[in-house]
């Protein structure tokens, strides 16, 4: 590489001059705080609109009802990822221009109300990023299984909508919390000072760790009851422990899963297209558009849509996936 490559932002095999001039490069990165701002109040508007929803399929005949609540739930799964994907994007810095915004305000509006935090999750993905494919990539154990036979991955799926999957994540998250295994999206190994923490520490931990989750989570069911349906809230928790499951483990399939295992991320990461349906579920905030984040990472995510056409147009990246296409290569045996 020439010397003026030196301190371009560098992707794993390339640079990102080897994609974008300084002009085009600059153009891409602009970030707003409003356009920010306005994502945390979209997503939690259809937060609302999900209750609504449900609330009101309990007062129709059963065969509207039942169909109303069963979208209104599914979806709700698909806003829980959408808070993570705004997580994802404060954590990349790209959600807000000021610091507090991305550390503080995503934090307490879209990290602790689905038990996580900006902070952790930055450390742990940037590493995904930095070293994507590698045996310690921590985002491996996500998408390395694949493929899989169809019947293994219906069964995966099964789990997934029972809440076997949501339970287990559970159990970890709590483990995670208590300093007895190290924090991580996927799984969690033993934490290094797990032998010489006193018993104490454990607890202390745990609430240090939940303590703001909490506190979220009891001003949503207050809210919920304030109107007269606090049993919504149910509703909330049972989303994330069994839709959302499976809308994450579509999601990580469609970013990474049966690529090539090589460093480069012109191989190893795609882009997906999504319709609505979607948008709603596995795709909230352009999360799809996977390969032009994982190559120019400072994109703030309503950007990444126009960064495809432009490198699609110049044939620096391949045409995006679709979701069946997705599940059949890694459904797909080779003998």
């Amino acid at each position: 590489m020439s010397g003026n490559n030196t301190n371009k932002p560098r992707i794993r095999g390339h640079h990102v001059s080897d994609f974008l001039n300084n002009e085009e490069l600059k153009q891409f990165t602009l970030r707003s705080d409003l356009r920010g701002l306005w994502a945390i109040v979209s997503v939690w508007g259809s937060i609302a609109l999900c209750f609504a929803a449900m609330a009101l399929a309990t007062t129709l005949p059963w065969y509207a009802g039942l169909p109303l609540f069963l979208a209104g739930f599914v979806v709700l799964g698909g806003r829980h990822l959408a808070l993570a994907i705004l997580m994802h994007e404060a954590a990349h810095k790209t959600l807000f221009k000021s610091r507090w915004g991305n550390d503080v305000l995503t934090d307490w509006l879209a990290a602790k109300p689905i038990w996580n935090s900006v902070a952790k999750f930055r450390a742990h993905h940037l590493v995904h990023h930095t070293n994507t494919t590698a045996d310690f990539d921590p985002d491996k154990p996500l998408y390395s299984a694949y493929p899989v036979p169809p019947g293994s991955l219906a069964r995966k799926f099964l789990r997934d909508m029972i809440g076997v999957t949501g339970a287990k994540f559970l159990i970890g998250r709590l483990l995670m919390s208590a300093g007895i295994l190290t924090w991580s999206d996927a799984i969690g190994e033993p934490d290094p000072q797990v032998k010489t923490r006193r018993w104490w520490e454990f607890p202390v931990l745990f609430i240090k760790d939940i303590w703001g989750t909490v506190l979220v989570n009891v001003m949503l069911y207050l809210a919920l009851a304030a109107t007269g349906y606090g049993w919504l809230y149910a509703c909330w928790i049972l989303a994330y422990m069994s839709p959302f499951s499976l809308i994450v483990r579509l999601r990580a399939m469609a970013e990474h899963a049966c690529l090539e295992d090589v460093p480069q991320t012109i191989k190893n990461t795609r882009t997906t297209y999504a319709g609505l349906l979607g948008r709603l579920t596995v795709a909230p905030l352009r999360v799809n558009y996977h390969l032009e984040h994982h190559l120019v990472a400072s994109t703030p995510y309503y950007r990444l849509p126009a960064l495809h056409a432009h490198l699609l147009e110049q044939g620096k990246v391949p045409a995006g996936w679709t979701y069946r296409g997705v599940i059949k290569a890694c459904t797909t045996i080779n003998e």
